[in-house]
Formats: structure tokens, sequence, C-alpha cells
């Protein structure tokens, strides 16, 4: 019983490391525009880094570069 437990102990995967995201520009910084999910009205976050969109729910989300205004997603 040891022995299974050893094994599945030694087979974790290695870490993969994300390549960075081409589409960004302006050093990542963002403003997210997204709907608020009781009043279904437009609420932007501004200046927030790329890695914070996956906190917002997909309705509706919209994000810009905050720079140059580029729309990203």
């Amino acid at each position: 019983m040891n022995r299974l437990i050893s094994l599945f102990r030694k087979n974790k995967p290695e870490p993969v490391a994300t390549e960075p995201e081409d589409d960004l520009c302006c050093e990542g910084f963002v403003h997210i525009a997204y709907r608020g999910v009781s009043d279904d009205r437009m609420y932007i976050a501004y200046g927030r880094k790329w890695g914070d969109v996956r906190f917002f729910k997909p309705h509706g989300l919209r994000v810009f570069c905050a720079k140059c205004r580029r729309r990203l997603l």
C-alpha cells in the first residue's frame, strides 16, 4: 500500500510555463467593461491587469487596452 502511495506522489505533473500573450500591448494594463449581475447595467473596472479578466463572468464582457483603447476581448 505504501508503495502505491509513493508511486502517486512521484507522478506530479511539472508546472507548464505560460507563454506571454502576443496580443497584449501597453504593459498589460486593461479596462474591463462588464454587466452587473442583478441590474444588467454596464460597469467599468479601470487599470486592471490582464490576469484579472478571469474573475469576471463572460456575459457581456469587453476588455480594452488601457493606453491605446484597442479591444482585446
